[in-house]
């Protein structure tokens, strides 16, 4: 999955004349900017144009202002999307910017295509309905106090109408609401209180008396919200990670402290028990002498089933349990809004995967969840797309428990296919990659799945993403027996659009070269998260002994290892998998190795040739190369914002992968990248040799890149974690350079996005949302979770 932002500004145009070459200066300029106050103003917001009645009815409050969309003129169809536009909240003192994701025209033309056999619309709206439904499990992943925050943020919008300035006749000063409704659309956004960089706790930066006086403005009837206000100001814990006085992970929840031996312990009575970690939570209660797994599903038990047994410190043998029904309320949700979309799917893989998925979130099974992606990676290039589940441990300390992440969204066909040729040149691609072996498996070597299928690609316009970060693409590969079954790239255009931010700084590039690097940031970005999600992420066979004696490779010849030279001498065992073998390691090696193809392959002029550029284009493949490596130093610097030299650990893997290779090529690269430091003026600029990126930066990233993709499809944990552990580090001159990219402030961002209904007859109603932190606060009301 890709990494949230980085600094990326305006784009050149494209000169090139490649039937696939995505004109990207005339995409981004084309976009509308829409400036708009942080501050929610006192009056009433204006009201909606259109006064049809919903059936799934929002509150009544007033609708905020719908900004128009500016129309791109039809000559713009070669750009990367003609259906996208953008409308921006700028950054301003009052407040970080708020942006919004464009659906409008994607939606209206989705109703055009719609029927009764294919309801495109309905079937769009049930999805994310879904996907929304999960957010409060998000929400009880972050902290013990998001849900009470979620609550408090919605209650007072009911109590004021919407009208926050209404706070100030209760004693509070418009610059007190103004930074509390900066913390609410932060929080909402983010879909809990731990956004800042690094997954540390963010407190309001006003008085808890204010707070208190918001909440006289609520009934007298409501919940008392005493421990929500007093865990919400707390100092401590600060960050995420595994529970101490200075972290806490709400995977770990109750008063009691999980050690990690404990959670290593309990993980492996869960795995001979069959029972999947990704669905799950863990709570130690001294008390009762228990670990209690509470698995998520819509049904409930009265009573927990007995795994086993485990001694605790003092000798005491405490019970391992298992519970079913965490999230009850949602599950039982989710599950009826997917079958309302089952009833309104458009094919028998739709219709199938919908019922699997229910079955998993009703019972907790996540076997079935397993079995509705295999039936669901066999639904190719559909017009409406979706993803949700416990899909991704990047949030859970030890890696393997998994946040909910849901998207909804439409296809854009006409983008979609000016990427066919990357898709169906990928076989020949993964060719030139330093472990492939001429003539066998096709010249791809034995590290990849022998039999390739074209993988699934599609440039999405989401109508709903739901997580704690709102991601620029995803990709899911589904593995079976040691078998590849496929996968799913999808990259989420309304959103990956929103990279266009002139306002942001630019510290990192010497100002001689700054503008130019600005004019391509975005190609840049664009065109290594096509590559980094399908080829980076859809590489590797992971070698496998699929049940006792059978194995997915020729165990009696097995192949040469490129790093060593001699015969691989580890493999996955029967039962194992990536995340089991490499645990906290896994994803943070797994988006490693993905960031390494896309620079691998920065510089090989057939890739560059798909997207359009070549020796004539503007920005030049040369140029692009260059530009390329100037983002692995600057991505690599802003990483060091997610490091926690307290105790060495790293609050975001994408960030710490990023690190790692920035890390690696400065001591490897023979001097094709450095970083000059200016300890007087604290300033960092990352430096290029351009005559160095063929001779020794891609030789230096493909021994890292092989070294990585080797481990990783022969299990060998052991050889990767010394290497990447050190890789990790920040001690020396990198804490030195830490501790300026720290004290440069880096402007958030916050995504709104918008809502459907169904009206009264039938039809798909889309309701989208003033750029503020009012119209991200108004659409979680209207959403009724």
């Amino acid at each position: 999955m890709a990494a949230a932002p980085r600094h990326l500004c305006k784009v050149k145009m494209c000169n090139a004349t490649s039937p696939f070459c995505l004109n990207l200066d005339i995409f981004w300029s084309a976009m509308p900017l829409v400036f708009t106050s942080g501050v929610c103003a006192r009056a009433r917001a204006s009201e909606h144009p259109n006064h049809a009645t919903y059936r799934h009815k929002p509150p009544e409050a007033s609708e905020p202002h719908l900004h128009k969309d500016i129309e791109r003129p039809d000559r713009l169809s070669e750009g990367l999307s003609t259906t996208m536009s953008v409308s921006r909240q700028e950054h301003q003192e009052e407040g970080e910017a708020t942006l919004r994701l464009e659906f409008r025209k994607v939606f209206e033309g989705l109703g055009k295509e719609s029927s009764h056999a294919k309801n495109y619309q309905a079937y769009a709206h049930h999805l994310a309905r879904a996907c929304w439904h999960g957010s409060r499990i998000v929400l009880r992943q972050t902290s013990a106090e998001a849900e009470g925050i979620f609550d408090f943020i919605i209650a007072l919008h009911k109590a004021c109408d919407g009208h926050w300035g209404l706070l100030q006749d209760h004693g509070l000063t418009q610059n007190e609401v103004d930074v509390w409704l900066e913390f609410c659309g932060m929080f909402l956004s983010s879909l809990g209180n731990y956004f800042e960089d690094g997954d540390r706790k963010v407190v309001p930066q006003i008085s808890k008396d204010s707070i208190f006086k918001m909440a006289q403005i609520l009934p007298k009837s409501d919940m008392n919200w005493l421990e929500t206000i007093e865990l919400m100001t707390a100092d401590k814990p600060t960050r995420m990670g595994y529970p101490t006085e200075e972290s806490q992970s709400a995977y770990y929840p109750g008063s009691e402290i999980c050690t990690r031996e404990e959670i290593d312990a309990v993980t492996k009575i869960m795995s001979t028990e069959k029972i999947a970690p990704e669905n799950t939570r863990l709570r130690k209660n001294s008390t009762e002498e228990s670990f209690e797994i509470i698995q998520a599903s819509a049904e409930r038990e009265d009573e927990p089933k007995v795994l086993g047994h485990l001694p605790v410190e003092d000798q005491r043998q405490f019970k391992v349990l298992l519970r079913r029904g965490d999230h009850s309320q949602e599950m039982t949700k989710i599950c009826a809004e997917l079958i309302n979309a089952r009833e309104v799917a458009s094919t028998e893989e739709q219709r199938l995967a919908i019922s699997q998925l229910a079955e998993s979130f009703s019972t907790g099974n996540y076997q079935a969840f397993l079995d509705a992606q295999k039936t669901w990676i066999k639904d190719r290039a559909p017009r409406v797309e979706h993803c949700m589940g416990f899909l991704f441990g990047y949030r859970d300390p030890r890696g393997v428990r998994a946040e909910w992440q849901a998207a909804a969204g439409v296809a854009d066909l006409m983008e979609t296919t000016k990427m066919g040729q990357l898709v169906e040149k990928s076989p020949d691609i993964i060719c030139t990659l330093p472990w492939a072996v001429p003539n066998e498996n096709g010249g791809k070597g034995p590290f990849e799945p022998n039999e390739l299928e074209t993988p699934d690609f599609a440039i999405i316009h989401v109508l709903a993403s739901v997580s704690s970060a709102v991601w620029e693409a995803t990709n899911i590969t589904i593995d079976h027996d040691g078998k590849r079954l496929g996968s799913k790239n999808m990259v989420y255009g309304n959103r990956i659009s929103l990279n266009n931010s002139p306002g942001r700084p630019c510290y990192y590039v010497h100002p001689s070269e700054a503008e130019a690097y600005m004019s391509c940031a975005h190609i840049v970005r664009f065109t290594q998260t096509a590559v980094h999600e399908l080829i980076g992420h859809g590489t590797g066979k992971l070698l496998t002994e699929t049940t006792p004696g059978e194995f997915n490779f020729d165990h009696t010849n097995p192949p040469i290892s490129p790093i060593t030279g001699n015969p691989i001498s580890t493999w996955y065992k029967p039962e194992e998998t990536w995340n089991s073998v490499f645990g906290k390691l896994a994803p943070t090696v797994e988006e490693c190795r993905a960031y390494l193809i896309a620079d691998y392959l920065a510089d090989n002029r057939d890739v560059l040739g798909m997207f359009g550029y070549d020796h004539n284009s503007t920005p030049t493949a040369d140029d692009f190369m260059y530009y390329s490596y100037l983002q692995i130093g600057v991505e690599g610097l802003q990483a060091l914002r997610n490091f926690e030299p307290s105790d060495m650990t790293w609050g975001d893997d994408h960030q710490q992968a990023l690190f790692a290779i920035l890390k690696y090529l400065i001591q490897d690269g023979e001097g094709v990248l450095s970083i000059d430091h200016d300890p007087k003026a604290k300033t960092l600029y990352v430096r290029v040799d351009r005559s160095k990126i063929v001779s020794c930066g891609t030789p230096s990233i493909g021994r890292m890149l092989c070294k990585i993709h080797i481990w990783h499809c022969t299990a060998d944990v052991d050889a990767c974690r010394p290497f990447y552990d050190a890789l990790s580090v920040v001690d020396g001159e990198y804490e030195t350079w830490r501790q300026v990219v720290v004290s440069n402030p880096e402007p958030k961002w916050k995504f709104l996005q918008p809502n459907t209904f169904i009206g009264e007859n039938g039809e798909i109603i889309l309701k989208e949302y003033e750029p503020s932190n009012a119209g991200i606060i108004q659409s979680f009301s209207d959403r009724g979770l």
